[in-house]
């Protein structure tokens, strides 16, 4: 994974997955977004996990009338997504 670091935690180095939400969110800065870029050409499972929440945000997105998701589902699907995943 690139080298990182969030804006308001400096000196903490990012996750792989801390660094996509950042893509997904808008909230990555331009060097962030060309190193997971360039880290994506070699990972390939940042790679599909990339495209797979870049899909399932378009997918959202369109069903909810060009909105977004409402917060109350949004916090629900991070939730399960949580309690499903091995930490």
């Amino acid at each position: 994974m690139p080298d990182s670091t969030h804006p308001s935690k400096p000196g903490k180095k990012l996750s792989c997955m801390e660094m996509l939400q950042l893509i997904l969110d808008g909230d990555a800065s331009p060097e962030q977004q060309q190193e997971f870029t360039t880290h994506m050409d070699e990972c390939m499972p940042c790679y599909k996990t990339y495209h797979l929440e870049t899909a399932l945000k378009m997918l959202i997105k369109s069903k909810c009338n060009g909105h977004g998701a409402p917060p109350h589902l949004i916090e629900k699907i991070k939730a399960q997504i949580s309690q499903n995943t091995p930490h």
